[in-house]
């Protein structure tokens, strides 16, 4: 049996009354006899599976079906309801048809966030939809969260994302008939076990209506008169404006037949001639306009030239007075220095002079101390020799000797000791000395290294911070306050007061083709990435203001000043030629002329070419340059100028900071910097500390050799005196006291005249002390000097580079601006001689046109114009005779005018025959809807009383189509007293009626399935097999439907009673290990949702 499409309008025809009958006719041949049949399955729209994920009780669950019939068993409570219930929400169905909830949400497994229902349906045959995409299986898949989202997933048969529109699903349905919400296609449990207790008469014949999709024609016929009713009123909103517009018609037609004379044409064409003469002068007077124009410019800009050559020849000599001042600053710093150095030697020699003598002078106070203590030592030794001899005459002299001599060898074994302790402690003090002055040379050093470390790292804070302020905004990069100057300078131009907009800063005007040359341009470009453009010296000086709002008395960035053009300058004749490499005009991205402009005319780009290695760049530079080629830059930024005046400079500039377009990768090389700078600053810091700390450590121990020197200098000296007075004394003669009183007596007198000796040379001590620390005061002076000379040094020779590179910048610019000035005169030449031919062809064309109208007519209109309108009313006067006004205007009002007049009245002739046709259909459906309608009541009522018979019972079926009610009434036997009110029946009779009226709608229904939940409730085993009996035979007529039963009872004995093999599908037990014991069924009178 075909299937029936609800989109189409001729949903009733004699087609299907005929199919209808045959059904019957088939319905009325069964047969009960055991035969092999050969089943016929479907091809499109029948379920090959389910699968269920988390819904209802089931965290897991896949049903697969045959194409025919399928039983789905299992104990009441092991969720065969569920499965409806995902056919239905899987098919877009709505919550409240399955009579289980009132939203998708509530079929989500309790404990979890989503559920999931997967439908495969079959899609083969000629009858297959969108196969190309989908092939021979369409899956749906529906995700439902517990929070009320859901979602949809069309996939193909290899699980291919097709569509997620709610819209495909709603066609897939349509395009099979699939019809999820008709009752009788999906009978849920509560429908089948209440439907007829429950329903009343007005909700039976509306549950036949939705059954028999006769519901759904009406809606079609319901919706096609709504169509007929607003095309009538259209209809007549058009028949209101056609009078109106008849009118309008006639009017036009009036001026369209009362147009002007052929004389007065042609005396128009007379004076369009006229125009058309002078028209050609003023056309070659509009094409010198241009010219006049330019060569106004270019005279005005002439004088900029000549000022910038005036201006940079100033630069160069106030450069060549700066190189000069300064390689006379470093002379006279270096003729310094070296003139300190005689001096700092005598300074030096003075001081180890002064030193020597005041190690002399406290030799001798050390050595008259010596002698005073030994003098008075003898003295004392003596005097108690006599008192010796005077108690005892007898003495042991040779005991004495012996024992002298005993002496005399450990003084002297303590004498070589100690010479040799004092010559190592020496060596040491030198030692000590010279590390002290190697450790200051590299303290130096290392503090000069400590502030240039500091002052770098400092700037690149400040750099980093700018970077990341420039990270939602490039142009912050160029200062924080930039922002809000150019915000300002718009504002201002809105306003009207710039007569140009000024450009700038020039770096954020432009992106590079390459970033890899980002460095590279900043050191070429230098200030000018800084700088602004103005058009005149008026925009100069409100700029100038809004850098004093912004900036105050910080440095403000350079303003060039200099007339816009609209387009570039043609560089053709002087950019560098002869070469592969880039230069930097060709590496600039730029749509803004002025800023393309300003780059050629202040640093000349169009001459400098980009080189990536230093050897390949010295090599072209000294060899071959380019013709044209003025400068060369590397990726290193080194850059270098070309023979005959090579020079070669290295960068000290290591990242690009303004013009790259990552600026988050220019803040982490800024941060490493940072990082690096921190880490070297603290090693510096370190070693300078370390340094110190040696300096210091050296320092004692030179004080404390010098305090042993000093020590053991007086240990030898007296060790050395011990020894000569060992070996000066002889052997005693015979006792006499006489001789050594005259001894001390003497002894006394040295004493006395020693005492006297150190007093003299302890004022020469004092001295000497004195004039040494003046000779170190003043040597410390001259080294001190030289440091300073050593210190002022190294910025003149920086200064010394810069002031080197500002001149040959200079050079460059004025030999750039003596070409551009010699370029421009040549161009005004050229202007004024073509401005001279152009005047010549003027006189020559006015002497012409005046010999065709003698006054001067001065037209706006171009000839070719002229010409046309000349044409088409030499066209006209053939055409017409009279003539008057605008012909080609009223004409035009006309035809168009007539033209929607016509097109509206043949419309609504078109569309009243249209609803004459629509109205004669509409009547004819109608008949054949009632007649439909009568016939599908006729058949089922027919098939209600046939299923009934199968049980002996009695029934019938009353249908007013007029109040839209439906009566039913059913006796369980022949014999029974009357009839029965459905209400009054037993469960399995009431469950037995329900399945009679079921299958006799199935006989009016095209769904490709038929779904029965729990049909068999409340029967008893004869009604439970006699309803099985006959559902398998409308199973066996129907072999291209598939049927789905949900029963709890066993059906294996009924696979060779069925068509083909059915299918039984075995529920499993219910988990209920989480606490679910029992499904969310409930009902509410809540508004319906539809989650797709």
């Amino acid at each position: 049996m075909p299937k029936r499409k609800p989109d189409r309008s001729s949903a009733v025809d004699s087609s299907a009354l005929v199919k209808k009958k045959r059904l019957e006719d088939e319905d009325d041949e069964e047969e009960m006899e055991e035969v092999d049949i050969q089943v016929q399955e479907a091809e499109v729209g029948i379920i090959e599976r389910i699968v269920m994920k988390n819904f209802m009780c089931h965290g897991l669950l896949d049903v697969r079906l045959g194409p025919h019939v399928n039983f789905i068993i299992g104990r009441n409570g092991s969720g065969k309801s569920a499965v409806v219930t995902a056919l239905v929400v899987g098919l877009g169905g709505l919550a409240s048809v399955t009579n289980r909830g009132s939203k998708v949400r509530s079929f989500v497994k309790t404990g979890k966030q989503t559920a999931e229902v997967e439908i495969h349906l079959r899609n083969r045959g000629l009858d297959a939809y969108k196969h190309d995409q989908y092939g021979d299986k369409i899956i749906i898949h529906r995700k439902i969260s517990a929070d009320g989202g859901a979602r949809y997933s069309l996939k193909s048969e290899r699980g291919k994302l097709v569509s997620d529109k709610w819209e495909e699903v709603k066609k897939i349905k349509d395009f099979f008939n699939i019809q999820v919400e008709n009752p009788v296609a999906i009978l849920n449990q509560d429908t089948s076990r209440n439907f007829l207790h429950s329903k009343s008469p007005l909700d039976k014949y509306k549950f036949f209506l939705k059954a028999t999709q006769l519901e759904q024609m009406k809606d079609q016929y319901d919706e096609a008169n709504a169509s007929k009713e607003k095309t009538i009123a259209s209809i007549q909103q058009y028949e209101k404006t056609l009078p109106a517009l008849r009118d309008e018609v006639s009017r036009w037609e009036e001026k369209f037949k009362n147009l002007g004379t052929i004389s007065d044409l042609k005396a128009k064409v007379k004076s369009l001639k006229h125009e058309m003469a002078w028209a050609f002068v003023v056309e070659k007077e509009k094409s010198l306009e241009p010219d006049q124009k330019s060569i106004k410019q270019e005279e005005a800009r002439l004088p900029k030239f000549v000022q910038k050559v005036e201006e940079f020849k100033g630069k160069v000599e106030q450069c060549q007075t700066q190189l000069k001042t300064v390689q006379a600053q470093l002379l006279t710093v270096t003729e310094e220095a070296e003139r300190l150095k005689p001096e700092l030697k005598e300074k030096r020699d003075v001081l180890n002079a002064a030193r020597v003598a005041l190690r002399s002078a406290e030799n001798d106070t050390r050595t008259v101390e010596r002698d005073v203590r030994n003098i008075t030592s003898e003295r004392q030794q003596i005097q108690q020799r006599i008192q010796e001899l005077q108690q005892s005459a007898q003495h042991d002299y040779e005991a004495e000797r012996l024992k002298r001599q005993e002496k005399i060898q450990a003084v002297e074994e303590q004498l070589r000791a100690a010479e040799g302790r004092q010559r190592t402690t020496q060596h040491e003090r030198e030692q000590f000395q010279a590390a002290v002055s190697k450790c200051k040379n590299e303290l130096y050093n290392l503090q000069r290294d400590e502030r240039a470390k500091q002052t770098e790292k400092e700037t690149c804070e400040r750099n980093l911070q700018t970077l990341m302020g420039a990270r939602n905004n490039r142009v912050k990069r160029f200062g924080a306050w930039v922002p809000n100057a150019l915000a300002k300078v718009d504002e201002w131009y809105r306003q009207g007061k710039f007569h140009q907009k000024p450009r700038g800063p020039l770096g954020a005007c432009f992106q590079l083709r390459d970033q890899t040359w980002a460095l590279a341009l900043e050191v070429c470009l230098r200030a000018l990435i800084h700088t602004f453009v103005c058009h005149d010296h008026h925009d100069e000086k409100l700029l100038e203001q809004i850098f004093q709002q912004e900036l105050g008395n910080r440095r403000r960035p350079a303003i060039i000043t200099c007339p816009f053009k609209n387009t570039v300058h043609d560089i053709s004749r002087f950019r560098v030629k002869g070469t592969n490499y880039p230069t930097v005009f060709d590496i600039i991205e730029c749509e803004d002329p002025v800023v393309s402009n300003a780059l050629i005319d202040q640093r000349g780009i169009e001459n400098i070419i980009l080189i990536p290695e230093s050897a390949e760049a010295r090599q072209v530079m000294m060899n071959r340059p380019p013709t044209n080629c003025k400068e060369a830059f590397t990726r290193e930024s080194d850059y270098m100028y070309c023979k005959p005046t090579f020079r070669y400079y290295s960068s000290d500039k290591n990242s690009a900071q303004f013009l790259t377009a990552d600026v988050e990768e220019e803040i982490a090389v800024q941060r490493e910097t940072v990082r690096r700078l921190t880490q070297e600053l603290t090693d510096v810091q370190e070693a300078r500390q370390t340094l110190q700390r040696d300096i210091a450590t050296n320092q004692r121990q030179e004080k404390k050799c010098e305090t042993q020197l000093m020590k053991l200098s007086e240990n030898v000296n007296n060790l050395t005196y011990e020894l000569n007075e060992l070996k000066n004394v002889e052997d005693p003669a015979p006792v006499d006291i006489t001789t050594l009183e005259e001894d001390v007596q003497n002894y006394t007198q040295q004493i006395a005249a020693l005492e006297e000796r150190r007093a003299e040379v302890n004022d020469v001590r004092t001295q000497k002390a004195a004039e040494c620390q003046e000779a170190e005061k003043a040597f410390r002076a001259i080294e001190d000097q030289m440091k300073a000379r050593a210190n002022s040094d190294i910025p003149l020779k920086d200064e010394l580079n810069t002031a080197q590179m500002a001149l040959d910048e200079a050079q460059q610019h004025r030999k750039h601006y003596q070409d551009r000035l010699k370029e421009q005169e040549s161009d005004i030449n050229k202007l004024k001689k073509r401005i001279a031919a152009k005047q010549k062809e003027i006189e020559e064309d006015v002497g012409k046109a005046g010999q065709i109208c003698a006054e001067r007519i001065n037209t706006r209109r171009m000839p070719k114009n002229i010409e046309r309108e000349i044409t088409q009313i030499n066209i006209q006067i053939k055409k017409e005779e009279e003539t008057q006004g605008d012909p080609v205007e009223i004409t035009r009002q006309y035809k168009e005018t007539k033209e929607r007049y016509l097109c509206i009245q043949k419309d609504v002739r078109s569309f009243k025959k249209f609803i004459q046709s629509l109205e004669k259909v509409m009547t004819r459906r109608n008949k054949a809807y009632a007649e439909f309608k009568r016939m599908i009541a006729l058949r089922t009522k027919y098939f209600f009383i046939v299923m009934l018979s199968h049980r002996q019972y009695v029934g019938g079926m009353t249908f007013n189509h007029s109040n839209l009610s439906l009566e039913m009434w059913v006796a369980p036997t022949e014999d029974s007293e009357g009839t029965k009110d459905l209400k009054s029946l037993s469960g399995g009779e009431r469950s037995f009626s329900t399945v009679c009226f079921i299958l006799s709608l199935w006989n009016a229904m095209e769904s490709p399935f038929r779904c029965l939940d729990e049909f068999d409730v409340y029967m008893d085993l004869v009604n439970r097999r006699i309803s099985m009996d006959m559902m398998l035979q409308m199973t066996r007529n129907q072999t291209t439907k598939q049927f789905i039963f949900l029963t709890p009872q066993d059906m294996s004995q009924l696979s060779n009673s069925v068509a083909g093999r059915p299918r039984i599908f075995q529920m499993p037990d219910p988990d209920r290990s989480h606490g679910q014991t029992t499904l969310p069924f409930r009902r509410q009178a809540d508004e319906e949702e539809e989650e797709g």
